[in-house]
């Protein structure tokens, strides 16, 4: 486990893997109390195997919100190549933006999640849940 992304609310921490973010595409847990959506997309470089940005291996993004829209928990999938809710079956982005669906133009509040290395991650946070499906 190289790469995370990690949530810590309410005394909780979590750390999900790029390797089952990148199979999953969008998770859907609870941290600290909060039900969160986590989702990753491809198309980012790393910066750290070249001197060339771009040229760097797609490494991917992940982001997390909250799953509270207007009241209502939202429950998120991955289907047809895209991220939908189960509840609405709207289209949701990467900004965590319905782009289509009853619920386009909608906005997810975001929630505070770092991208790290497991390693340097563990060190100050040993205690962290790992996800796992």
């Amino acid at each position: 486990m190289a790469r995370v992304l990690t949530i810590d609310l309410n005394h909780e921490a979590a750390a999900y893997p790029y390797e089952v973010l990148s199979e999953l595409k969008a998770i859907n847990d609870t941290v600290g109390g909060e039900d969160v959506a986590i989702f990753w997309a491809e198309g980012t470089a790393s910066a750290l195997d070249t001197s060339s940005i771009p040229e760097g291996r797609d490494v991917g993004a992940a982001v997390a919100y909250s799953r509270l829209l207007d009241g209502q928990t939202l429950t998120f999938k991955f289907a047809d190549g895209k991220i939908l809710d189960e509840q609405t079956t709207s289209e949701w982005n990467i900004f965590g933006q319905a782009v289509s669906g009853d619920l386009k133009g909608k906005q997810l509040v975001p929630v505070v999640a770092i991208n790290h290395f497991w390693f340097s991650w563990a060190a100050f946070r040993p205690e962290t849940r790992i996800y796992r499906p």
